[in-house]
């Protein structure tokens, strides 16, 4: 018979190992956790952004001074940059004012004022401001000019 010795982990070392991967364990998580709750975030934002620039494309579209002198149109109607002027939309609505229900927890604003641009009167140069707004970001802003040509 040989004599050899055998090799063992101790209780000591077994339980050490199991709160050691414990721990690791737990950190892990955590940083899955808070990447898994904000990874919704990169496409509201860019929904919002896109939101904006709808609205921005369709006010830079129409006519700089009110073409038939109608004031207090419905959204439909429009006719003119300042008709935006105000406009506070509780979910994203299209340029027809009907509403688009994936797009309900979206808040768009816009703001429309005189402004001098460059030399030009501000008389003639109009500030658009859009706002997209949603619960989980900070507010998107666009700003563009339209001018009187």
């Amino acid at each position: 018979m040989s004599n050899q010795r055998q090799t063992a982990f101790t209780l000591i070392e077994v339980i050490t190992t199991i709160v050691i991967l414990a721990v690791a364990a737990t950190a892990i998580m955590s940083v899955f956790t808070s990447t898994i709750k904000s990874s919704a975030n990169p496409m509201i934002q860019q929904q919002a952004v896109s939101i904006a620039e709808a609205y921005m494309e369709e006010i830079l579209l129409k006519s700089f001074s009110d073409p038939d002198g109608i004031g207090g149109e419905s959204r439909s109607n429009y006719d003119d940059v300042f008709d935006y002027d105000g406009l506070n939309d509780v979910g994203a609505r299209d340029q027809d004012d009907n509403a688009i229900a994936s797009l309900a927890d979206y808040t768009v604003t816009v703001s429309v004022a005189n402004d001098a641009l460059n030399g030009i009167a501000s008389a003639d140069a109009a500030l658009i401001t859009v706002t997209a707004d949603h619960t989980v970001l900070d507010p998107i802003v666009l700003q563009g000019y339209r001018a009187n040509y």
